[in-house]
C-alpha cells in the first residue's frame, strides 16, 4: 500500500505516471507525453509491503536450504524531481528502504 504526491509547473501538459523507479516500489513508468514548453515537478511517496515469501531470503521452496531471518513488513520513502522539455525527461529519485533482514547480535 502506498501513495505518491507531486507538485510542479505545467502539470496539465505533463501527462505521465512518474519517473521509473527501482523495483519493488511505487508505480512509475517510462511513458510520458512530450511537452511543448518546460514542465517540471517534485514528488514524494511512501509505501509499505507485507512479504510472505522471498525465495532469496527464505531459501528453497521444496527442501531445506540456507536462509536468513527476514522482516515480514518493509517500507520505502522516496522523493525527487523531474523535468520535461520537448521529447526528453530528466529525473532524479532518491529512495530510503528499510532493512529486510533481522541481524543477530
Amino acid at each position: 500500500m502506498g501513495f505518491t504526491v507531486r507538485f510542479g509547473g505545467n502539470l496539465r501538459k505533463h501527462d505521465d505516471y512518474g519517473p521509473p523507479r527501482i523495483r519493488p516500489s511505487l508505480p512509475g513508468s517510462d511513458y510520458f507525453v512530450r511537452s511543448d514548453g518546460l514542465s517540471w515537478y517534485v514528488f514524494f511517496g511512501a509505501e509499505g509491503r507485507g512479504v510472505l515469501r522471498n525465495i532469496f531470503l527464505d531459501g528453497n521452496t521444496f527442501r531445506d536450504s540456507h536462509s536468513v531471518n527476514k522482516k515480514p513488513f518493509v517500507g520505502d520513502i522516496q522523493g525527487g524531481i523531474a523535468v520535461v522539455m520537448g521529447r526528453a525527461r530528466l529525473a532524479y529519485t532518491h529512495i530510503f528502504r528499510t532493512k529486510e533482514v533481522r541481524y543477530a547480535g
